[in-house]
């Protein structure tokens, strides 16, 4: 019983601070107003996991 109080309390925790870091990374966004499309930072994450070196994708403003 004790085990599972400490499971649900360990995820709760860890809820908050995922939760908390997306808040700062959109404020982080917010403020610059400069972001990644997800179709070049996937591209990009896949060409390093298979070994090719490639140039990290450019932040660009956000179209409003």
């Amino acid at each position: 019983m004790l085990e599972a109080i400490r499971d649900k309390t360990d995820q709760a925790e860890r809820r908050a601070e995922f939760h908390d870091e997306a808040e700062r990374r959109h404020a982080a966004i917010v403020e610059s107003g400069k972001t990644i499309a997800w179709s070049e930072m996937r591209r990009y994450l896949q060409d390093r996991r298979v070994g090719k070196a490639v140039a990290r994708p450019a932040p660009r403003k956000l179209a409003r």
